[in-house]
């Protein structure tokens, strides 16, 4: 890390802690190999913000995730104030806020968008791995016994093709997009700690799951998981997400974010369902955050910009038809 990056993380565990990883410094590194230009604030009143901008002129817009650091009425002020002397088309934010902070967004002008972020989460204490362990559901523990008993292995490293491979198989099974192995590659080369948690069996040729685990202030983050499907009586995942989970009590972090959720309305019907019983097994808080929310600022800019993305989607769409 450099001074100036180490500076700037510094800067955010003073003003939150654990400070969002996706205020971090490395993430913003990544996310400038992604495609975005990435600016880092210093607000007035002490407020701090990682933008991520894309665009050119007038059709050029920014989104803050988990930002600004801390969140306020009056961080949000000063990041408005910013965004309307760039001359931004529109800006867009998911603040690390709880939901009730939506009402200070509203305020402000903006209206609720489509999350990028989980809106809700799990939040998991560490301490002892062995207490963490007996605090788990009685039956995601013996799902994990289990796995060990039939031998499955997990190996920790960065297999950024294997998750790639895993995450395809959700793309398929469950009707949702995924990144692919250039941005894993770019999370597990990019971020100080990202490690990837493949399970394993002797009889079997392929893995069974993969875990993207990153640390960062004092928390883990299950940000990626995939998995095939097959031998699923294995119970291959409950031990790979454990050995993500022990792994980060053993090194002395103090929470794990399994990172997305069902809200909290959500009927059996929800395709994240079975996600949502599967990381409650696991145990932790529920949380829910503000959301994600954006305020237009130019309504013919915003508006290009939206039949801009309607068109890459689409060529995305045709590509994915034809290969």
């Amino acid at each position: 890390m450099t001074s100036a990056s180490e500076a700037w993380d510094r800067e955010l565990e003073d003003r939150a802690l654990p400070s969002p990883l996706l205020q971090s410094w490395a993430w913003g590194e990544v996310q400038a190999q992604a495609g975005w230009r990435v600016e880092r604030l210093r607000l007035p009143g002490g407020f701090m913000a990682s933008v991520q901008r894309r665009g050119i002129g007038p059709l050029t817009e920014a989104y803050v995730p988990r930002g600004p650091v801390p969140a306020s009425p009056q961080g949000i002020e000063a990041l408005v104030a910013w965004a309307r002397g760039q001359r931004l088309a529109r800006l867009r934010v998911e603040p690390d806020a709880p939901a009730a902070f939506a009402v200070v967004l509203r305020d402000q002008g903006f209206g609720a968008a489509e999350p990028i972020q989980p809106a809700h989460t799990r939040i998991l204490p560490l301490g002892d791995p062995s207490a963490v362990l007996a605090a788990i559901d009685r039956g995601t523990r013996y799902n994990i016994r289990v796995a060990e008993r039939k031998g499955v292995t997990i190996e920790e490293g960065a297999d950024a093709g294997e998750l790639a491979r895993q995450s395809a198989a959700v793309e398929t099974r469950e009707g949702i997009s995924l990144p692919g192995r250039t941005y894993y590659e770019l999370l597990l080369g990019l971020l100080p700690w990202c490690r990837t948690y493949v399970a394993r069996h002797p009889a079997s040729e392929q893995a069974l799951c993969t875990v993207l685990t990153v640390r960062h202030s004092g928390r883990g983050y299950n940000l990626f998981a995939g998995r095939t499907g097959s031998q699923s009586e294995l119970k291959a995942n409950d031990l790979a997400h454990w050995r993500a989970i022990s792994g980060c009590a053993e090194a002395g972090l103090r929470e794990y974010d399994l990172w997305g959720v069902p809200p909290p309305d959500a009927g059996p019907d929800h395709p994240w369902h079975g996600l949502g019983q599967f990381k409650a097994g696991f145990g932790g808080a529920r949380v829910d955050y503000a959301g994600a929310w954006e305020l237009v600022l130019s309504r013919a800019a915003s508006q290009a910009i939206e039949l801009q993305e309607q068109a890459r989607l689409g060529v995305r769409r045709l590509r994915r038809n034809i290969s």
